[in-house]
């Protein structure tokens, strides 16, 4: 890209073209002063976006890119929920560009290893409770195949009052029919406040006698 293109914040043509397809989420946008308009169209401002970039077969990562956006779209990409396409450099995959023209992708992520992954959690961690406030689709699967869902939960931790978190836990088909909000499932913790994995292999919990 030219110092012109870079000034203006133009998204990289060859990075659009050639880049590898993958999915974002936009944690952040910090809007600038730069506006410009083509040809009558809307308005359009330069913005850096903070993205949570997933590709397949890799672990996620965080990258920061500038780039034109029209202004209307401003607000709902700034929502914290916003999903887009990602253009990556395979050679440097700190470039990227943001591909509003496409859908997000479906990707399969790499599973996260050591003490901090699912399994470890599920192994060593300590058993607690949690209540299903949301569930969210997030268009990934883990690598048996399973679909990838944002959890919202409240915790209930015979430690410390209950309190909510977000999670991303891979769901098995067999568990969808228990996956609705207020589903009481079994769940263990590790180190951290969000560090819920929830066990689907014991069901939810059932309901007290009376």
């Amino acid at each position: 890209m030219g110092w012109l293109s870079n000034l203006i914040g133009s998204p990289d043509d060859s990075l659009l073209t050639t880049g590898e397809l993958a999915r974002g989420h936009i944690l952040g946008l910090s809007a600038g002063t730069l506006t410009m308009s083509v040809m009558n169209a809307l308005p359009e401002r330069k913005c850096t976006f903070t993205v949570q970039v997933y590709r397949e077969g890799h672990e996620p990562y965080t990258a920061t890119v500038a780039q034109r956006v029209q202004e209307v779209y401003i607000p709902q990409l700034a929502s914290g929920s916003a999903w887009v396409a990602v253009r990556v450099d395979p050679a440097n995959p700190a470039r990227i560009a943001l591909d509003f023209a496409t859908a997000p992708p479906e990707v399969q992520v790499k599973a996260v290893e050591g003490e901090s992954s699912a399994a470890s959690i599920l192994e060593t961690g300590r058993p607690v409770e949690v209540v299903l406030v949301q569930a969210q689709p997030l268009g990934m699967t883990a690598p048996n195949g399973d679909a990838v869902y944002l959890l919202t939960l409240t915790v209930i931790d015979g430690a410390e009052a209950p309190y909510q978190t977000q999670v991303g836990n891979a769901v098995p088909t067999t568990s969808l029919p228990i996956l609705y909000p207020g589903s009481r499932l079994h769940a263990r913790r590790g180190d951290g406040a969000g560090d819920i994995v929830v066990d689907w292999s014991l069901g939810a919990v059932p309901p007290p006698t009376a």
